[in-house]
């Protein structure tokens, strides 16, 4: 985390100039802030520059257990990333996604508690280094780091905060200013957002030609940005991506909330416990407990996983907390995909997709269970709501889905009837979305209350009154034997 005045240039760790691959990197254009060996063809050498004496732009050291969640991300090169869930870390892209490593703590090479990666993946829609608003990749962990409040993403509403002047933090193992241009020990930064761009989904933070001003550096990419909500609780909204000119100059960073839906459906983890899939106001009980520490401050060690760190109480940054709806208003559910009266080749694989809703005013949606001829197979905690893959033996097959909210209410979909192999499905099963099995009539997902019956209509009663007492009456008399 730096900053600089003065001409932009493109210099090699040790001050020499060094001729890049792409040209307008050396033009005062977006530099990758990767320090170290490049990871990939878009990742680039490190960038610095000569100073005068050791600056940090109006940075500083953090203690121990200070912006916990902000992690050295190694393999290939120096990056940061960030813990936004207990077992996800998000970075940038142009730091690749081989052979990564994941440290907690203030120096990127000792100390501190290094966890298994189970694996990383890169934005498929990132182009290169000018892309900043795709720079984004992210690590799933082997297991979930459940002793530390996690920073969780700027989603749903709560996007409304980035503006132009919004007060932020910054975080990174990157490169200060001082004489050796060293890097890896974690420093921090407050700043505020100069640019917000949601067509490119990025935002801008630095001001070079106001000294003092914190901006970030090689060694910082892939590091968060933060901002913090009214209740105290952090969110991470940025991922830094590029630096203009040298350390210190214009930096941008991808916003996250662009990206979740991506990493939630690739990953398979709900990363937004306050929000569902479409950034609606959907709380479940892990909305709570986000990281509320001051800035510049630590508590515990690593060897207690930073204990005492202090987190939030359930929140209510769009609506009510996770606990405070109406129980008695169950979700809806929906089988979206396949299709009642779909057929698939034997030994087709079905990807099943669910739309489960929670009531407006209810509690929001815990889980999904998936029933295939009746009997319970599959169980989906995460939103967005999928079952992929399934091996279905050939035959026809009934599918319902069951959806219940963190209050205990439990509603079905209506049945999807499907087909594997050479069969003819019954007519009229390809109407399951519109028939009496619950579905609205506006076409969003039905609401089957498992443990209601469904009356019987009172004239469909007095009509089939009507017809057995004409069936009495017409009846020819008994002849006697």
């Amino acid at each position: 985390m730096a900053q600089l005045s003065g001409k932009p240039r493109c210099l090699s760790r040790y001050g020499a100039p060094v001729r890049l691959r792409r040209a307008t990197r050396c033009l005062g254009l977006a530099v990758p802030l990767v320090w170290g060996l490049a990871s990939s063809a878009s990742a680039s050498p490190p960038v610095d520059a000569p100073v005068p004496p050791p600056l940090i732009a109006g940075g500083e050291q953090v203690p121990t257990c200070g912006w916990p969640t902000a992690v050295a991300v190694g393999g290939g090169g120096q990056c940061t990333g960030t813990l936004i869930h207990p077992q996800v870390v998000v970075y940038a892209a142009h730091c690749g996604a081989g052979n990564k490593t994941i440290r907690f703590g203030e120096d990127a090479f000792a100390g501190g508690r290094e966890v298994e990666v189970e694996s990383c993946r890169v934005y498929p829609d990132y182009a290169g280094d000018l892309d900043q608003g795709h720079d984004v990749a992210y690590c799933r962990l082997q297991a979930p780091v459940t002793d530390l409040a996690v920073t969780p993403p700027l989603f749903g509403c709560e996007t409304q905060l980035l503006t132009v002047g919004t007060e932020v933090a910054l975080a990174g193992f990157g490169q200060t200013l001082d004489s050796d241009g060293s890097s890896g020990i974690k420093h921090w930064g407050a700043t505020s957002l100069v640019a917000v761009t949601p067509s490119k989904n990025t935002t801008l933070v630095g001001n070079p030609s106001v000294a003092g001003t914190p901006s970030i550096c090689s060694g910082d990419s892939g590091g968060p940005a933060f901002l913090r909500l009214a209740d105290g609780g952090w969110r991470t909204f940025g991922i830094a991506s590029t630096v203009v000119g040298p350390c210190g100059g214009y930096g941008t960073h991808a916003s996250l909330h662009g990206a979740i839906g991506w990493i939630e459906r690739d990953s398979g983890i709900d990363v937004t416990p306050c929000h569902a899939a479409d950034g609606s106001w959907a709380p479940g009980p892990a909305c709570t407990a986000a990281n509320t520490q001051a800035p510049g401050l630590g508590s515990g060690t690593w060897d207690d996983w930073c204990s005492g760190t202090p987190g939030s109480a359930a929140s209510s940054s769009c609506g009510p907390a996770w606990d405070q709806f109406d129980a008695k208003l169950p979700p809806r559910v929906e089988i979206l995909a396949p299709s009642s009266g779909e057929t698939f080749l034997e030994g087709a694989l079905v990807d099943v997709q669910v739309a489960a809703v929670k009531h407006e005013d209810g509690f929001a949606v815990a889980r999904v269970e998936l029933e295939i001829d009746g009997t319970p197979s599959a169980m989906d905690d995460n939103d967005p709501w999928s079952f992929a893959g399934l091996s279905l033996p050939p035959g026809p097959h009934t599918l319902v889905a069951i959806a219940e909210d963190w209050a205990g209410n439990r509603v079905e979909s209506a049945p999807v009837l499907i087909g594997l192999g050479d069969l003819e499905l019954p007519e009229g099963t390809g109407e399951s979305g519109s028939d009496d099995a619950g579905a609205s009539d506006d076409g969003s997902p039905c609401s089957c209350a498992t443990s209601t019956p469904r009356p019987v209509p009172f004239a469909l009663m007095l009509m089939l009154g009507i017809c057995a007492a004409l069936t009495l009456r017409r009846r020819p008399p008994e002849t006697a034997r």
